[in-house]
């Protein structure tokens, strides 16, 4: 059976054995805050690292970083705001990072990532204050990645590689979404 055929690990917690050392992806900055600062940010609790493997080994293929942080008026969406209050600020959950070994693109290893942040994403809105997933894309072809796998991702009205989730659409999209593939 080859790597192709075995299916991958699901996205989990980084851990000490993981490997970084050989992860490659398109962009430079994904790859080298993996290799370089992804253990220390997972350690100090600044960002949850959540990574993907070979199947049957340590060696990362895939990952995405996440914390919490606040969006502002002006760069929420507007549908965002109806209802949220008048806070200067509103809570979310911020995907900061997210990149795929250029040796494992196209096996929806990506997709499978963005699914698994979507999810948690989800589940801790039910017990923190969360309204939404904000999304800091590296470019606009990453930006195009999350628009193509979930329609309901909007563009903030400040920045067009920062996208916009809501939670109560974040559950809609879990449910349309195939499962892991």
């Amino acid at each position: 059976m080859t790597d192709r055929q075995r299916a991958y690990p699901s996205p989990r917690l980084l851990s000490s054995a993981d490997k970084l050392d050989s992860f490659k992806c398109q962009s430079v900055m994904q790859t080298d805050w993996l290799r370089n600062i992804a253990r220390r940010a997972h350690s100090t609790n600044t960002a949850r690292v959540y990574v993907v493997t070979e199947p049957d080994s340590p060696i990362v293929v895939g990952y995405y970083a996440w914390c919490m942080a606040s969006i502002s008026n002006a760069e929420a969406p507007k549908r965002m705001l109806s209802g949220a209050g008048r806070y200067p600020r509103h809570p979310v959950a911020l995907l900061a990072r997210l990149g795929v070994d250029i040796r494992h693109q196209n096996r929806k290893i990506g997709m499978s990532l963005l699914q698994d942040v979507v999810r948690r994403a989800a589940e801790i809105s039910g017990q923190i204050g969360c309204l939404g997933l904000l999304v800091h894309a590296e470019t606009e072809e990453a930006a195009k990645f999350y628009t193509r796998h979930i329609a309901d991702f909007k563009q903030a009205p400040t920045n067009s590689t920062h996208l916009v989730l809501m939670l109560r659409h974040a559950r809609k999209a879990l449910q349309n979404q195939p499962q892991d593939g």
